[in-house]
């Protein structure tokens, strides 16, 4: 195998292990206000009021809605997504909440 060959084969075994949008914003990104109570979203915490949460995996579902995984077990559910608006779910209640973007 040539060096140039095996550098693109590392450069392209380095791009794939590295995860998917890491560095970029979502659309959920940013600060919001969810049936009274302050929320914030970057891709890679959570955070409502003083209560920060890491998220471990963000996936993008056919319908540009997300999922966020706190855990193997624990995740949020972003829907409805516009500029100013999303709804929000959580694994752990059955209640769906409206945001608007602050």
């Amino acid at each position: 195998m040539t060096l140039a060959r095996l550098i693109a084969a590392s450069l392209l075994l380095v791009a794939s292990s590295l995860p998917a949008r890491a560095q970029e914003d979502y659309p959920f990104t940013g600060e919001w206000e969810c049936d009274g109570a302050p929320f914030v979203f970057t891709a890679t915490a959570y955070s409502i009021g003083d209560d920060t949460y890491d998220v471990q995996e963000v996936q993008e579902g056919s319908d540009g809605s997300y999922t966020l995984f706190l855990s193997d077990e624990v995740y949020i559910y972003l829907s409805a997504i516009t500029a100013d608006t999303l709804d929000f779910s959580s694994s752990e209640s059955s209640h769906t909440l409206s945001c608007r973007r602050y």
